[in-house]
């Protein structure tokens, strides 16, 4: 069954402040609000047809713009499809924000690493980034490099919850009928495909300066992805992560 879903923004500066989001399927009109990058607060009500269900769902999306709130998505969901190619544009949008947004606010710091970082269900989605003056403090020294949770700055990421929105569809309970194990490959696929589209339009730099930076997509408490690192960095940055990985076989 087909669904209608609409998202609203209110935002500070260009970032996402608070959200407001609906869904109707069938006569059942599904709905969300809260602070940006969180879950918030769901409500649920059954109507007695689909047309009555619709037109709330019409009157829900009035009452948002009403109230100030900007629409930021509207499309219509097939439960048995997940549009890994929308995923893939609204993270590589925020990715690009959140980077600038991190050397805007330290301008002092010679920012040379950054990672996209969700966990092992797929249902979040983040960035963090590094510095060379952070790791040269860093009591951790090159593990810090290869490991961002340890990695001091993750300014812009509000910029990511349209993205997070899509993740969080399939977490609700809400008709989704793809297999899990697709989607979870797909939505960690996507995210490494935003990363290398950033680095091909120059976002991280070039020659010297890019093989100074490293590109990673963690997930936490998980493995690392097959061939992530390999796709997203230089050769030189490889051959780095290998000869740390070797030191700890020594």
């Amino acid at each position: 069954m087909h669904s209608n879903y609409s998202l609203f923004y209110t935002f500070d500066g260009d970032q996402p402040l608070h959200f407001r989001e609906a869904r109707v399927f069938g006569a059942t009109l599904w709905t969300a609000a809260g602070a940006a990058m969180t879950w918030g607060e769901e409500t649920r009500n059954d109507y007695a047809s689909e047309a009555e269900a619709h037109a709330a769902y019409v009157a829900h999306g009035r009452a948002a713009l009403a109230d100030g709130y900007v629409l930021a998505r509207e499309s219509v969901i097939d439960p048995a499809v997940f549009d890994f190619a929308l995923l893939q544009t609204l993270v590589a949008h925020a990715a690009r924000r959140a980077f600038d947004c991190v050397r805007r606010a330290h301008p002092g710091q010679h920012i040379d690493a950054f990672a996209l970082v969700s966990d092992d269900s797929a249902m979040t989605i983040g960035a963090m980034a590094n510095s060379r003056e952070a790791l040269a403090a860093s009591e951790y020294g090159e593990e810090m490099r290869w490991n961002p949770a340890e990695w001091p700055f993750d300014d812009g990421g509000a910029y990511f919850d349209s993205a997070y929105r899509l993740l969080l569809q399939v977490h609700r309970a809400l008709p989704f009928d793809v297999d899990f194990a697709t989607f979870r490959a797909g939505a960690f696929d996507a995210c490494i495909a935003a990363l290398a589209q950033l680095d091909a339009e120059g976002c991280f730099g070039a020659g010297a300066q890019r093989e100074e930076a490293v590109l990673l997509f963690e997930v936490s408490d998980s493995e690392p992805v097959d061939g992530a690192l390999a796709r997203l960095n230089p050769p030189a940055v490889v051959a780095r992560y290998a000869a740390w990985m070797a030191s700890w076989a020594d």
